[in-house]
């Protein structure tokens, strides 16, 4: 596997780790960081939405010549997409859900809630990971 399909599964690991040690520096805080806390959320969210569109707009693209599918985009087919990459791909996006609901029950109507948004991005790693990389079987169709 080439290096440059390995930079967003990386990428996804160091958002997740990175996101999860914020969301415990500001919940231990409990005051300071929490503006921050839920701009970075809602950046982190935009970031996903638009790497997500990017991601299905690839994908179209290559629907021109390969049965894409949707599964093969969000990196969940195994007949798609290697299980290293399949498994880096989804503990992100699970790791960033757990750490998003884990501080958000833990501190409840507060800007920690902001967290929910994050695993956005962990989609948007994934589908743009899909559409690039994916291996798509050939189009019947002429």
């Amino acid at each position: 596997m080439s290096e440059q399909s390995q930079a967003l599964p990386k990428a996804s690991l160091w958002v997740t780790v990175a996101f999860a040690v914020f969301s415990l520096v500001t919940f231990l805080l409990d005051g300071p960081l929490d503006r921050t806390f839920s701009v970075l959320s809602g950046v982190l969210f935009v970031a996903g939405t638009l790497m997500l569109g990017l991601g299905l707009w690839n994908g179209i693209q290559r629907s021109r010549v390969d049965a894409v599918t949707l599964t093969g985009l969000l990196s969940v087919d195994k007949s798609h997409v290697p299980k290293p990459v399949r498994n880096q791909l989804w503990a992100g996006i699970l790791g960033q859900t757990a750490a998003a609901v884990l501080f958000a029950a833990l501190r409840p109507f507060t800007e920690q809630a902001f967290g929910i948004l994050v695993p956005m991005i962990g989609l948007g790693f994934a589908t743009l990971w899909g559409s690039r990389f994916a291996k798509f079987f050939p189009r019947d169709d002429p």
